[in-house]
Formats: C-alpha cells, sequence, structure tokens
C-alpha cells in the first residue's frame, strides 16, 4: 500500500490561565472556523482536568486542518471505532481522501479493531484517489475479516471498482451479493452509463 506520511504538527502547549467547562468547550468548537481558534480551544481542553467526551473529540478531529486533525487522531491511544469510522468517514469526503489510508494503516499495524462500518469510506476513498491497488487491499482484508457479504461493504466494493474503472469486478461483487437494493443498482448502472466518470454519481450523493 502507498504509504501515507504522517503530517508533522505540533499540538498546543496546554498554558491557559482559565479552564472553560466541557459543555462550553464544545460548544466553542462548534463555532470555530479557524486554525488559530481551533488551537486556542485544543489547548484548553488538554489543561482541562476533566477527560474530554467522545463528543468533544469527535469535534476535535474535524479540525479546519487535516493534517492537524490526523496529528489530534495519532495521539489518541486506541481510538476505538465509535472514533475511528466517523474520522475515516470524514477524511473520504474531504479535499484529501488519501489521508484515510494513514489511519487504516495505524489501525492495522496496531491491532485495533475494524468494524464493518468502517470498509464503505475507506473503499470510497480508494475510489476517489484512483487507488485500485489500495481497494484490492482493503476487499482482501474485508473478506478475511468476514465482512464479505455484508452489504455495506459489498456496496463499498462495487463504489471502487467502478471509480477504479473495473466494471467486471463491480459486476462480479454485483452478481454475488443476495439483496440487490436501489442502491448498488444505481452504482451499476451509473458505472455502465458514466464509465469515465472517476466516481459514480451514486457515491456523490452518499
Amino acid at each position: 500500500m502507498s504509504a501515507v506520511p504522517q503530517p508533522n504538527i505540533c499540538l498546543p502547549t496546554p498554558n491557559l490561565n482559565s479552564t472553560p467547562t466541557p459543555t462550553t468547550l464544545l460548544k466553542t468548537l462548534s463555532s470555530s472556523h479557524s486554525l488559530a481558534h481551533f488551537k486556542q480551544v485544543h489547548a484548553h481542553i488538554l489543561r482541562s482536568t476533566h477527560s474530554p467526551s467522545h463528543s468533544l473529540i469527535l469535534k476535535l478531529l474535524s479540525s479546519p486542518s487535516l493534517p492537524y486533525s490526523l496529528s489530534i487522531f495519532s495521539h489518541l491511544p486506541h481510538p476505538l471505532p465509535s472514533l475511528s469510522t466517523p474520522f475515516l468517514r470524514h477524511l473520504s469526503r474531504s479535499s484529501k481522501p488519501e489521508f484515510a489510508f494513514f489511519v487504516y494503516q495505524r489501525l492495522r499495524n496496531e491491532g485495533i479493531p475494524i468494524d464493518r462500518f468502517a470498509f464503505p469510506p475507506l473503499l470510497k476513498a480508494a475510489s476517489r484517489v484512483g487507488w485500485l491497488a489500495e481497494g484490492k487491499e482493503i476487499h482482501g482484508f474485508g473478506f478475511k475479516s468476514g465482512f464479505h457479504s455484508d452489504p455495506f461493504v459489498q456496496t463499498g466494493l462495487m463504489v471502487m471498482y467502478v471509480g477504479c474503472g473495473r466494471l467486471p469486478e463491480a459486476r462480479l461483487v454485483f452478481d454475488k451479493m443476495s439483496y440487490r437494493d436501489i442502491v448498488a443498482w444505481r452504482i451499476m448502472i451509473d458505472g455502465y452509463v458514466f464509465p469515465f466518470l472517476k466516481v459514480p454519481n451514486t457515491l456523490n450523493k452518499r
């Protein structure tokens, strides 16, 4: 798999004087649009005596800077799917979808659990950047993990293969599905109707 280098970002030093409540911090983060302001709030969180809540961590991972978000994620000890999967979804929809594979590499290297809902955003990221080899690796890992018959994973595989211009492979996944919903049908139809588009229309709407 193509290596995605870890961004060299320094986290803020928690040297602020006041300690806002977790609720105040969450509200402030929600209204923060500049990276400088975001870092200031992050410094407050690091200084706080309260452990950051799940909602607060998710909000931190949606910072205005993708490298900064990745740096925050790299400092989370053993992030569970409840954090890593939404973050993968965020990255797959971002301007740098390939960053999702940095998260994937860390999860695999450290043996951190990956649930079935992580596969669609990973496959979407592979589709958006045209990384067929990485998409095939995800396919193989999904098979080994027992998710090969999961409809979310199967739909993600179709999206990846169609987005990488591999309609025969997408059709093979489609033919093996025990139940083909309207999403699966639309992915295949878009693939045949728009064979030169990098990402099928159906994917852009999800």
